[in-house]
């Protein structure tokens, strides 16, 4: 059995097929996981989540900031953005089905046989593996359960450092935001939830997450989707999939072999 690592697919089922195709996929003994951002941006979100989901065991998914996106619209406490191909989501007659399926998804994924654990964006250099797993279990319990809807409508993130005094709908949404949206990082741990770009072209003293000295997960193997675009180099232990005009796929294996298929290859 094979397991591969899956990028932001953003709803390019063609693409995704063809990735699958290169890599010979075989659902009865291969598994894939995904790094979140299934949905948006591509024309069928639709068919992707249908697909994700009728994997069953054989997939695993983390939560990433479109799906968080895509829950939040549906309960009516955001608008569609500029650019969402989400319609045909909240139009479909599974659509509760997918969504609650959705909501019972993990922020963070460890496979200790693999030695390799997932997120969507990355994980605070402050928190130590067994913290990463108990905040992130905080905001699966909140989402998977009847109060899932308070957790949506205050999503906004206005707390971009962490401190463990934080309470309430302030720590679930740094939490939420952290595994989803974080980027680049300061000395001081503080968060860039909106700055992209290469390595190096950002003010100073603002570095990937990955790198700030002292994290406490540099021993993990982490897999996550770089929709910053870091063009960083080589860093041990860290395994971003590049989201830019390609969809990527990570064979886990002792030394991991990436596979991409390049989006002009099959987008129109």
């Amino acid at each position: 059995m094979t397991t591969y690592a899956i990028g932001n697919v953003k709803g390019n089922y063609q693409l995704l097929l063809k990735l699958l195709e290169k890599i010979q996929f075989d659902p009865e003994n291969d598994c894939l996981w995904f790094t979140g951002n299934l949905v948006n941006e591509g024309p069928e979100s639709l068919a992707v989540l249908r697909f994700v989901k009728g994997l069953g065991k054989k997939a695993v998914t983390v939560l990433g900031n479109q799906e968080l996106h895509l829950l939040t619209v549906a309960e009516g406490f955001e608008q569609s953005e500029a650019g969402d191909t989400l319609d045909e989501i909240l139009n479909a007659p599974d659509r509760d089905e997918l969504l609650k399926w959705l909501r019972r998804r993990a922020l963070i994924h460890h496979d200790s046989k693999l030695n390799f654990t997932l997120v969507h964006a990355g994980i605070p250099a402050e928190w130590s593996f067994s913290q990463a797993l108990t905040f992130a279990y905080e905001v699966e319990s909140v989402l998977s359960q009847g109060n899932y809807l308070a957790l949506l409508e205050n999503r906004e993130p206005d707390q971009s450092l962490w401190h463990a005094k934080l309470r309430g709908w302030k720590r679930l949404r740094f939490i939420a935001n952290a595994y989803t949206l974080m980027k680049y990082c300061n000395e001081q741990g503080k968060l860039d939830f909106n700055t992209s770009g290469a390595t190096g072209t950002q003010a100073e003293g603002w570095v990937p997450w990955y790198r700030l000295p002292d994290r406490l997960t540099s021993n993990l193997n982490i897999i996550f989707a770089d929709d910053s675009d870091f063009e960083d180099d080589i860093f041990p232990g860290i395994y971003p999939l590049p989201t830019q005009g390609q969809l990527s796929a990570l064979k886990l294996a002792a030394t991991p072999e990436r596979i991409s298929m390049v989006c002009s290859e099959v987008c129109q």
